[in-house]
């Protein structure tokens, strides 16, 4: 009973804070809310059960190295915003680097297509979770069918009408922490709490971790913002997203590390953090399964959006709206019916892994051929690492079950 108040108070207190007027109507929580709802969104519940099924207690470490990647490849997208949008705005950006950041753009929107799919298997996964069901046929029965939904009304009507529930969602995860964190200090001091037993991490337990990059992805929306936010804010509020979703997701695996003693489901593992969580709260489940469909539907329209429109772009719009839905859905589907969860993952990862290896070439291209740029060198050296470290998510990333 006191695990469900501390839930459901926490729920309320950051839902309400986060919807007051001068938090909505401030600029900087505006730029920030965006790519952290991204980065803490589908990915969040998801990340648990994989990692114990991949490397066991281990799991922190891993989360730890997720973040930390994720932060480097974000230095790249800030240097990018600081340095490469005004010399493309200007013309003044090395031709090498321009062609570099073309392609990146092609790459986003393969990217998106399957993003798109992997947010809506789970939409699908979880959806089934909901009524004590998994059957991965009808899960991908009922993808399918938003898939086609999303193809049909977005070509003709748009999604206009979708509003944003990074404030719910937030305030959903802030209960689920506390209820973690009353949860770990009771088991403390009735003297139960302990580890789960250690798992062989090897070099197939790191391709795995690396094939789960998607999960901490969505920091890199602050480069498209320019429409709506200075770039010093952008990159600052980008750090701010980075951090605050980091923090939160080493705490989230460090408190799960406990829950992992129960055991796992034998199918459904990617929506195990919904069996996992009755032992936390009773309530938990039920929020956690409302979580779970609003960010897999809302984050899988933002991208078909986001998709659509970067094809009407990148193909000098004779590409039209409808043909962009057709596109990102067709190819949504292919991936969906030749695969399974875990691929779907790994594949998103690689895709975005590929986005972010184009944005770091770019920014190293960049330092090394201005020379107005200060410590260029410096940065030209670091920022190749960083490519060469998103490059190895897609040589080496494989899927949880690979």
């Amino acid at each position: 009973m006191t695990a469900n108040i501390i839930v459901l108070l926490a729920t309320l207190i950051v839902t309400a804070l986060l919807f007051s007027r001068p938090i909505e109507k401030s600029a900087w929580w505006g730029a920030t809310v965006i790519p952290l709802a991204s980065i803490i969104g589908s990915g969040f519940l998801v990340i648990a059960p994989i990692l114990q099924m991949s490397v066991g207690s281990l799991a922190v470490v891993a989360m730890s190295f997720l973040v930390l990647l994720a932060y480097f490849i974000g230095s790249a997208i800030r240097f990018n915003i600081r340095y490469v949008e005004p010399k493309l705005a200007a013309g003044t950006l090395h031709p090498t680097a321009r062609g570099a950041e073309e392609l990146s753009r092609w790459a986003l929107a393969f990217a998106y297509i399957i993003s798109v799919t992997y947010y809506l298997a789970l939409f699908g996964d979880f959806l089934l979770r909901g009524v004590n069901t998994v059957d991965p046929l009808l899960s991908k029965s009922i993808t399918t069918a938003v898939l086609l939904f999303i193809a049909l009304y977005g070509s003709h009507r748009g999604f206009n009408f979708l509003g944003r529930f990074e404030a719910l969602k937030l305030g959903i995860i802030a209960g689920l922490l506390a209820g973690l964190i009353y949860g770990n200090l009771t088991a403390w001091q009735q003297g139960v709490w302990h580890l789960p037993a250690p798992r062989q991490a090897g070099w197939h337990e790191v391709q795995i971790v690396l094939g789960m990059l998607i999960v901490i992805q969505g920091f890199e929306t602050s480069r498209y913002l320019g429409d709506r936010f200075p770039p010093a804010l952008r990159i600052r509020t980008m750090r701010y997203a980075q951090w605050i979703s980091g923090g939160i997701y080493i705490l989230y695996i460090a408190l799960m590390l406990y829950y992992f003693n129960f055991p796992l489901p034998a199918a459904g593992q990617d929506t195990a953090i919904i069996t996992l969580s009755r032992h936390i709260a009773l309530i938990l489940p039920v929020m956690l399964l409302v979580l779970a469909l609003v960010a897999q539907f809302d984050a899988a329209i933002a991208d078909a959006q986001g998709g659509a429109g970067l094809l009407q772009e990148l193909s000098r719009r004779k590409i039209t709206q409808g043909l962009a839905y057709w596109i990102i859905v067709a190819g949504g589907l292919l991936i969906l019916w030749s695969s399974d969860i875990f691929q779907v993952i790994t594949y998103a990862s690689k895709a975005f892994a590929l986005y972010y290896f184009l944005q770091s070439v770019v920014a190293a291209l960049t330092a090394l051929a201005h020379r107005e740029i200060p410590h260029r060198l410096v940065r030209f050296l670091f920022y190749t690492l960083v490519a060469s470290a998103a490059l190895s998510v897609v040589i080496f990333g494989i899927p949880a079950g690979g």
